[in-house]
């Protein structure tokens, strides 16, 4: 039973330094992911103090309705109708 338990220990310190180890290069990792995208946010925020961009267009009016519209193009084509008589 001794023996059983010493391996059963031995396995459990092999597993946990297995895991240690591969946390801390995933924490490496995540760490030049973290600098990188900071190094990123640094870029645009100079960029967006140097040349500031400008405000979008503002969007188009419509300046009749569509009713207008329709009335429009009746009157359009009674003109047509009057003048061919």
């Amino acid at each position: 039973m001794l023996p059983l338990g010493i391996v059963i220990v031995v396995v459990a310190i092999a597993v946990c330094a297995w895991l240690s180890v591969t946390a801390l290069s995933q924490i490496k990792q995540l760490r030049a992911e973290l600098d990188e995208t900071q190094r990123q946010l640094n870029d645009l925020k100079a960029a967006a103090e140097v040349a500031p961009s400008p405000p979008p267009p503002l969007p188009k009016t419509r300046s009749a309705g569509l009713e207008d519209l329709r009335e429009q193009l009746r009157a359009s084509h009674r003109e047509e109708t009057s003048s061919e008589e």
